[in-house]
């Protein structure tokens, strides 16, 4: 797919900082949801999690953040 096919399919959808085009619900799990991205830079599609942080209890908090770590050493980019 060319990348302004794949842009198209993104018309729609919020920009995050200008960097990245939220896409698609593509999942959710206890602490949110995961969505489809496209990277603008280089038109490489990502996952996005969006994480909400109110009402959460410090445990969970710390499982959330563990889990933010490990993908970013494992080289992939979390985005806040």
């Amino acid at each position: 797919m060319s990348r302004t096919a794949t842009t198209s399919a993104f018309t729609k959808s919020k920009t995050l900082d200008n960097k990245y085009m939220l896409g698609d619900e593509i999942g959710k799990g206890a602490y949110g949801r995961v969505y489809k991205g496209l990277d603008l830079e280089n038109g490489d599609f990502v996952a996005i999690k969006q994480v909400s942080l109110e009402n959460i209890a410090q445990e969970d908090l710390n499982i959330i953040m563990t889990q933010l770590r490990l993908r970013w050493t494992s080289g992939a980019l979390v985005v806040a």
